[in-house]
């Protein structure tokens, strides 16, 4: 059971849509919406393989410097207390982040922080039974970007949701957005997950294709990962349908 908790601990969420993207047209503000048929991060589930509804809004400036607030439906904390008497009274993630982005020569960068936020009631009762601690976490995080590939790497200035010990674990995230016609893009990630403290360390990837059709953003990727024992962990390979807009 400690082995699941802490490996499930770590799937909490990051963005579908990128952090400090600019509004269409002059304006500094943009809005985002998306149905998927399961939250994927990092390679594992945090709805159990369910639907979710997500949305946020950034904020860009002229100078490079952005806000941001992104949110979906969850139910990670959820799946873990079934069973064990406890209620936190988790069903929401809210992602509130900012940071500063710019280009020299060809080369984009990105520096920021990330907050993740999990409302409900983690007290001391929660935390022993459940084995883990708050799971509101921050993240720092760097990314490089040239023509269709980007990196990024995220560092945990907290505990990783809640998993023991965990805090200063590191992300490395490889990614590739090729659009071969207008309007069709081919994806690619691979990504790594160093956990500080106990738990194990694995890699994730993803690959699809996604389709810009009246005014909205279809996907079709597959997911998949090389942890051990991967349904248990809701980290078993699967395909994730998405269809999204930015207004």
């Amino acid at each position: 059971m400690h082995k699941r908790i802490i490996a499930l601990a770590v799937a909490a969420a990051l963005p579908l849509i990128a952090s400090g993207t600019a509004a269409a047209g002059d304006s500094p503000i943009a809005a985002n919406v998306a149905l998927v048929s399961d939250y994927a991060y990092r390679g594992i589930s945090q709805t159990d393989e369910k639907p979710a509804l997500q949305g946020g809004f950034d904020y860009a400036h002229a100078s490079g410097l952005y806000v941001g607030v992104w949110g979906s439906n969850v139910s990670w904390l959820s799946d873990l207390e079934r069973g064990i008497g406890e209620n936190s009274g988790n069903s929401l993630e809210l992602d509130v982040y900012g940071g500063y982005k710019g280009t020299i020569g060809d080369i984009g960068y990105d520096v920021g922080l990330l907050q993740y936020v999990y409302p409900g009631e983690f007290d001391s009762t929660w935390r022993n039974t459940i084995g883990l601690k708050h799971p509101n976490t921050l993240e720092g995080y760097v990314g490089l970007s040239w023509q269709f590939l980007s990196f990024k790497y995220s560092n945990s200035f907290t505990n990783l949701f809640g998993a023991p010990d965990s805090k200063g674990s590191q992300y490395f995230d490889l990614s590739a957005a090729y659009e071969v016609i207008p309007g069709t893009t081919l994806n690619a990630h691979y990504g790594h997950q160093m956990i500080a403290g106990p738990a194990e360390s694995y890699s994730d990837w993803k690959v699809g294709v996604s389709q810009a059709v009246a005014g909205v953003t279809l996907g079709l990727h597959y997911v998949d990962t090389n942890m051990k024992d991967k349904s248990d962990f809701d980290a078993d390979g699967r395909y994730v349908l998405s269809v999204a807009k930015t207004f």
